[in-house]
Formats: structure tokens, C-alpha cells, sequence
């Protein structure tokens, strides 16, 4: 008898099979093309949030901004699942009966916010990545850096969001269209 099948954070996660070539989104810090796939040697370009608004936001967000956005970018209706007071979970279909969840903490504000995402990938460890936007910190699970990046620009998660990606030793922010200080 097989196990259940769902990913998510605490679970061996399969991501779905219908992830974007992410090549022709990727830039050189410089903006040249053919941009390698490595920490610190690419950017997500902008033609990426085409049609996205990006401008910082730095009014507290709640998880149905998150909820709207997704489902503006064609997502469908996930809709976040109260784990605790200011943790929601929101569940991606995946592959067969699976799926990809990813953790809403809703903080005080973006401070706050950048140091439970960098705290999260961290002590998760090389492979957990997120995004980050005002006073929310979506956490997500360990993939490779292309599932990772490639899921994130599927739902625009990049363009939503700064995004984080834990290595060894360190947590690195990817630039991109969506930036906040």
C-alpha cells in the first residue's frame, strides 16, 4: 500500500509537471541574455511581470491580497486555509492527487516580514525558497533552483514578491521586477 499522495511543507514535494522553460526569462545582471543559472549570476527580466504592477507596496497586505493576485494570474481559486492566528496555508495542485503548499505568515510589517522569510529558508535549509511582500512571508517548498524559479514565475510569484532562495550557508534574494528596501 502506497503513502498518501500530497507535498507540502513537512512532505517530499513533487512539483507539477507543467512548470515554464524559465531560460528566456532570465537576464545577466548586466541585462545581457543567456544568463546562467546560478546564485548570484542572474536576474528575472522585466518582461517577465508584463502587464504586473510591481510598484513597492507598503501598506499592510492580508491574505486575500495574495488570494486575488493568484487567481488574477489565472491560478484558479486557492484559497488560504487558516493554520494558526497569522498563518494561512495555500495549496497548489501538483502532480496526480498532490500538491505544493506553501506557507502565509502575516507579520507586523515588512521588517518583520524579511526576517521570518530569511529565517525560514535558513533553518529549513539549501533548497527552501519564498517570496516576500510588505508585511507577508510566503515560504515554499525545498526544489531546485530552475523548479523553484520556475514555479515562482508561473504564478508570478516573482513579480509579487522578492524572491529568497537558501543555499548552503546563506539565503539569496534574486532581483527582479518587484523590489522593497
Amino acid at each position: 500500500m502506497g503513502a498518501p499522495a500530497c507535498s507540502g511543507i513537512d512532505a517530499g514535494v513533487e512539483y507539477p509537471d507543467d512548470l515554464p522553460a524559465i531560460d528566456r526569462y532570465l537576464l545577466t545582471p548586466e541585462n545581457g541574455p543567456e544568463a546562467p543559472l546560478a546564485l548570484g549570476e542572474f536576474k528575472i527580466g522585466p518582461e517577465t511581470c508584463s502587464g504586473v504592477d510591481t510598484h513597492p507596496v507598503t501598506q499592510k497586505l492580508s491574505p486575500e491580497d495574495l488570494s486575488r493576485f493568484l487567481a488574477a494570474q489565472g491560478a484558479g481559486s486557492i484559497t488560504p486555509k487558516l493554520a494558526r492566528s497569522n498563518l494561512y496555508w495555500f495549496d497548489f495542485p501538483a502532480r496526480d492527487k498532490s500538491f505544493v503548499r506553501l506557507r502565509l505568515a502575516v507579520l507586523e510589517d515588512a521588517k518583520h516580514a524579511t526576517q521570518d522569510l530569511h529565517d525560514a529558508v535558513l533553518q529549513h535549509g539549501p533548497g527552501w525558497w519564498g517570496v516576500r511582500r510588505s508585511n507577508l512571508a510566503v515560504l515554499a517548498p525545498k526544489a531546485s533552483l530552475r523548479e523553484a524559479m520556475a514555479f515562482a514565475i508561473k504564478y508570478k510569484l516573482v513579480c509579487w514578491g522578492v524572491f529568497t532562495y537558501a543555499a548552503n550557508d546563506d539565503a539569496y534574494v534574486v532581483p527582479g521586477p518587484y523590489a522593497e528596501l
